[in-house]
């Protein structure tokens, strides 16, 4: 165990493909975009934690535990830490989480951060296990671990593991080298209770037939994709995503709003190759295309809207 500092960052993310059918172990496609947590450890003679969210000392709050659980079950006594742990600003807007993935990003910073203090060396594949594991547990096993993953990889096509234990996830890099930009519309979608609204319909048989629809669709995508398609690529996403949205509807989980179609509208019409609801729905809208510059400015219009642009990036970093 090496007595150094470390200093890590992780990205956050846009899940463009596989909204809710990637739970259900479907393909989706993430873009890891450069807006990061950063975290910085060193060996202290009590716990700090430093945080976006507040100072904690002895104890951390619920994602700090979910990791520091993973260590002890490793090492079992584990030594005590000084942790910085910050986001960038884009992450929290007027103290709401705009749908960036700051705790995906944060597991994953922080896991590497100790992962190196305690190893000497970090071990990306290592980092995304003990980090899944971590995420998993927090989450009770309801999420799929794509936002964890693309903290670790970057820019990812990803298949929910079968099994915590077995990790038997795919994982494959893929960057779309588009631009991109989000809208936030000012309120922050509990993703949780909304994923644990599809659950309880998955051995539905409707449920069933949709979701082997939106599977075959995002699969032709993301195929397409890979060819450097993108413009053709855009039309078998819209159509899943329709399907996802009249589904959604039937469940009663609204992943669209009055306000994210308005933006959706504006977005393609100033020249977006697809405009959309990323990751669960209803708190912003991505736009994805080249030359988004007469959508940011039509976006800044609108009244509680706050436009984020945002450039693709890589994975975990190593500061130092």
């Amino acid at each position: 165990m090496k007595e150094i500092k470390s200093v890590v960052s992780a990205p956050g993310k846009i899940l463009w493909v596989g909204s809710y059918s990637v739970v259900f172990g479907g393909i989706s496609h993430v873009i890891s975009v450069d807006k990061r947590v950063h975290a910085e450890c060193k060996l202290s003679t009590e716990n700090t934690f430093e945080t976006t969210y507040g100072v904690f000392r002895g104890r951390g709050n619920e994602l700090i535990e979910s990791v520091l659980n993973q260590f002890k079950k490793m090492y079992g006594e584990i030594p005590k830490f000084h942790v910085k742990l910050y986001n960038d600003d884009a992450f929290v807007i007027n103290g709401k989480k705009s749908g960036l993935g700051s705790s995906s990003a944060s597991t994953v910073a922080l896991t590497s951060c100790i992962y190196s203090l305690l190893v000497g060396d970090i071990n990306l594949d290592e980092v995304h296990k003990i980090a899944q594991r971590a995420n998993y547990e927090r989450q009770r096993g309801i999420g799929s671990g794509f936002d964890i993953a693309s903290a670790v990889y970057g820019s990812i096509v990803y298949k929910r593991f079968t099994d915590i234990e077995k990790m038997d996830y795919y994982i494959k890099p893929l960057k779309l080298n588009k631009g991109i930009v989000i809208a936030f519309i000012g309120k922050s979608f509990d993703t949780v209770s909304s994923v644990s609204e599809f659950v309880k319909k998955k051995d539905d048989p409707r449920f069933k037939e949709v979701m082997e629809s939106i599977e075959w669709e995002n699969n032709f995508a993301i195929t397409l994709i890979e060819k450097g398609k993108i413009e053709e690529a855009v039309e078998h996403v819209r159509l899943a995503r329709k399907m996802l949205e009249r589904l959604a509807e039937e469940i009663g989980v609204e992943v669209e709003n009055q306000m994210t179609r308005r933006l959706e509208e504006i977005a393609e019409r100033e020249g977006a190759l697809i405009a959309l609801s990323p990751g669960a729905g209803g708190e912003s809208v991505v736009a994805i295309g080249d030359g988004l510059e007469g959508v940011k400015e039509e976006w800044s219009k609108i009244k509680g809207v706050t436009v984020i642009p945002l450039n693709e990036d890589e994975g975990l970093k190593i500061e130092s």
